[in-house]
């Protein structure tokens, strides 16, 4: 498995209090259990060779090798947690809730569901997407490729569309 799943989930449910369930989640290319397969491989060949070093007597090798691993190994848990993040948006006809988690984050927001509205707004050429309420806004899908950020943006539009009181909800957003 190369990649870590659907990034963008939707889920309906009639009968449900939420009618819609959006999960929104980073596209890790690689998963945890083989990026440690790739550092105990990496680990394996570099201190292989500061071992076979050492006997010839260049043991201060051995104290590079160490340093060496350890930072390759903390850049790479610093990556790996770093772009690990996941947003459920929530859309019912009364409420919808926003719930990120990231590393060492959490926030949850709720707001009534007729007022929100979502915009997309450009920030270096790229798409943002933005639900906004009273003035009040929160970007979702910020970790996202910007095709799949057009993506979200429908996909809420289209959840928001029978709640909304907006007069353009049937805008269109490109």
């Amino acid at each position: 498995m190369a990649g870590s799943g659907p990034v963008l989930e939707v889920h309906t449910r009639p009968d449900a209090e939420h009618k819609t369930a959006l999960l929104v989640t980073s596209n890790l290319s690689i998963s945890l259990t083989r990026l440690f397969l790739i550092f105990a491989v990496l680990s394996v060949i570099t201190l292989g060779i500061a071992v076979a070093l050492a006997f010839w007597g260049f043991w201060p090798i051995l104290i590079f090798a160490f340093v060496h691993l350890f930072a390759v190994g903390w850049c790479f848990r610093l990556a790996w947690r770093g772009n690990w993040a996941r947003q459920r948006i929530l859309i019912g006809p009364d409420t919808m809730t926003v719930e990120e988690t990231a590393l060492k984050h959490h926030q949850r927001v709720e707001w009534p569901t007729p007022w929100v509205r979502v915009e997309i707004r450009r920030s270096r050429g790229e798409p943002r997407v933005y639900l906004t309420q009273s003035g009040e806004s929160i970007e979702v899908g910020a970790f996202l490729p910007p095709a799949e950020r057009w993506e979200l943006a429908e996909a809420l539009r289209q959840g928001l569309g029978p709640y909304s009181a907006w007069s353009d909800k049937h805008h269109s957003l490109r």
